[in-house]
């Protein structure tokens, strides 16, 4: 591995994004890797009609691994989180709740199982932050809803969740709201509830509080996320693409000039779901979303 140290020591890094699909008349959902302009990539056999350089030089190719008995069944709403050359597969997907956690090896595409968390979870958030894996929700036991991994020992922490003076939050989390981790600065972790409240979470003394009513705009929670230079980025269920500066009680903002790319009459964001949005590179963002391919109606 001393090659990879050498060359990101250099700058001479490689952008590639995983990506895990299930595809019509192939018996198991595979693992898939999209390059940033490769120089050369393997499009025979088997998928020459799926995956060929676009006209950027960008192209997505099959992943090989030893064999699918290593490959963890990653499910909607299982988490996965990038963490340098790695990728961890973190607890269950929804209703199946696990605390296992399997991780990625980019670089030489093996898995490996890391420490299991103090908690078996589904649908989980996740966050990685100053050498350290935030992880909150989607479990019964709300003494531990935050777990906390330090990547320097490689130990999990468990972390109150909200007391029983957070009647609010707790009564939102018992109802299954969506909420997800927005960042870790401060001291403090930014938790979204049901798309319009934000509470803060300080690490320290365990408290929580509310430091957003509701957005001034309606729309509902957002499907995914991302930090580009301190702005945060995001899609929310109905397509819409959003922006917001880095702050306490933070607003956030349409994305202009897109009309074209929501509104597509088929494969627009408008009609599609399961969004997911990483930045790529400096200054882009890469949006992935699953389409319906039914046609939009008319607007009068």
């Amino acid at each position: 591995m001393q090659i990879y140290k050498t060359r990101s020591d250099i700058g001479a890094k490689e952008t590639c994004f995983y990506v895990y699909l299930t595809l019509p008349n192939h018996p198991y959902p595979s693992w898939f890797s999209l390059w940033a302009k490769p120089q050369q990539v393997g499009t025979k056999g088997r998928w020459e009609n799926w995956y060929k350089k676009d006209p950027s030089g960008n192209s997505v190719v099959p992943t090989p691994f030893s064999s699918y008995q290593s490959l963890p069944m990653t499910n909607q709403g299982q988490c996965a989180l990038t963490v340098g050359s790695e990728i961890y597969v973190i607890g269950g997907p929804y209703d199946k709740p696990s605390s296992f956690v399997r991780i990625l090896d980019c670089r030489s595409n093996t898995w490996r199982d890391g420490p299991n968390m103090t908690m078996a979870r589904e649908n989980a958030s996740a966050i990685f932050r100053d050498k350290k894996i935030y992880v909150i929700g989607r479990c019964e036991d709300f003494a531990s809803w935050i777990e906390v991994f330090d990547m320097d020992t490689q130990s999990w922490t468990a972390l109150p969740g909200p007391g029983a003076d957070e009647d609010e939050l707790l009564n939102h989390l018992r109802a299954r709201y969506h909420y997800c981790i927005f960042d870790v600065f401060e001291g403090k972790l930014w938790v979204e509830v049901g798309g319009k409240k934000e509470y803060a979470y300080d690490l320290k003394d365990g408290t929580w509080k509310l430091v957003r009513e509701k957005s001034r705009f309606s729309f509902p929670s957002l499907s995914d996320w991302c930090e580009i230079d301190n702005i945060l980025y995001g899609c929310t269920g109905l397509g819409d693409l959003m922006w917001s500066p880095k702050t306490e009680g933070r607003e956030w903002s349409k994305i202009k000039g897109l009309e074209n790319l929501r509104e597509h009459r088929t494969k627009g964001l408008e009609s599609g779901w399961h969004f997911k949005i990483v930045g790529f590179g400096r200054q882009k963002l890469l949006v992935m979303w699953k389409f319906s391919g039914i046609n939009q109606k008319k607007k009068k």
